[in-house]
């Protein structure tokens, strides 16, 4: 377990709280009492209450969901129109270049029609030895050639045309369907806010209450979001700085590779020894990660996946805040701006003199248990 200081939970909140406005004051400065006033209002609500209040925070993190989703969207259309007006500019370059050409074309074939095959015919006839012969028969091949030429750059530069002609089709239909795809988002948050609204509605005289721990449940959340993503960067950084030895990591040889483990209690211990953030605890479970922050109210689940050669990140799966469920929108928000990752190479440091990859990683009960095969 991680103990970075034994100080009472309310300093401790307070500490945390300090930490947000030092590192994002737009979110925590001047808040600091309004946001230590209502966690203690959630902390003292009934289970029936929670009940409710889970119901709504629930429909709140849906609406969070489609507003995230209607800012890549919106994104995705300004990507999108910027593209179509490359492609409209490229079309008139070229359609600038086909028309010239044509014009050259045009101007070949006046001069062909006036003097004709006949003259052509007339003109190699007059030579009088093979030499001129010859020599007549190349300038009349390089006119053949330069109109051979001009032909297939026309053809050449229609393709071109056509094909940026299918491109910007192409992108037109997909901002057209971007479009739909955020008409039918904006009604999706229109209708869960009207659920969120018409809910509230029906609890009648404690409307207000509810609203108001409503209010104070974002507002935490919106807070943690924030000081979570310090914590994973803080665990990152400390787990990729060596401060982990041979002993910590029970590494065993053979001629395959290597295998190791390395217990909860040890992984927190080193955690905690270099880490100034509040606590946070990691159990390991068989196919299961739990990391806990008691004071943040806040527990996740998830399990290891192999991210890279040597790296694996964590996937979360699960979750609860103040004991409400968390959806999976909202567990990916939590690591969206910072994964958690853990790079073995990193760990190793000059432990280890050679190359090597992680072959798979393992959540046991009270470890986490990896395989790594050496590289020549």
């Amino acid at each position: 377990m991680i103990r970075t200081r034994k100080i009472s939970t309310t300093f401790s909140i307070i500490l945390a709280l300090i930490m947000i406005t030092v590192h994002i004051p737009k979110i925590a400065s001047g808040d600091i009492k309004q946001i230590t006033e209502a966690e203690d209002k959630l902390e003292n609500i009934s289970n029936e209450e929670k009940a409710v209040l889970e119901e709504l925070f629930f429909i709140s993190q849906h609406i969070d969901e489609m507003e995230i989703e209607e800012e890549q969207i919106s994104m995705d259309m300004e990507r999108i129109q910027a593209e179509i007006g490359d492609i409209e500019n490229t079309i008139v370059e070229k359609q600038k270049e086909y028309d010239e050409q044509l014009v050259l074309l045009e101007r070949f074939l006046v001069l062909y029609q006036r003097s004709g095959p006949a003259t052509y015919i007339e003109f190699l006839l007059k030579a009088e030895n093979l030499t001129e012969f010859l020599k007549s028969m190349n300038i009349i091949k390089d006119i053949s050639k330069n109109v051979g030429e001009l032909l297939a750059s026309l053809e050449e530069y229609k393709e071109l045309l056509e094909q940026e002609k299918a491109r910007l089709d192409e992108k037109l239909l997909s901002l057209e369907a971007k479009k739909t795809e955020l008409q039918i988002n904006l009604e999706k948050q229109r209708a869960l806010r009207q659920e969120q609204e018409d809910y509230l509605a029906s609890l009648k005289v404690d409307k207000a209450f509810y609203e108001e721990q409503l209010s104070n449940l974002e507002q935490l959340w919106d807070a943690n979001k924030m000081l979570f993503s310090e914590i994973v960067d803080e665990i990152t950084r400390i787990v990729g700085e060596g401060y982990f030895t041979m002993e910590d990591l029970n590494i065993m040889f053979s001629f395959t590779g290597i295998k190791g483990h390395i217990s909860d209690d040890t992984f927190n211990q080193v955690l905690n020894r270099h880490s100034d953030l509040t606590e946070t605890i990691f159990t390991f479970q068989p196919g299961k990660i739990i990391i806990e922050i008691p004071e943040n109210h806040m527990i996740i689940g998830g399990s290891f996946i192999l991210a890279g050669e040597s790296t694996i990140e964590f996937i979360p799966e699960e979750g609860r805040f103040y004991d409400m469920e968390l959806e999976q929108s909202s567990l990916d928000e939590l690591f969206r701006n910072s994964p958690l990752t853990i790079d073995f190479k990193a760990i190793a440091g000059e432990m280890v003199i050679f190359n090597f990859a992680v072959e798979n990683v393992e959540s046991q009960e009270g470890s986490l248990a990896f395989e790594i095969k050496l590289q020549f």
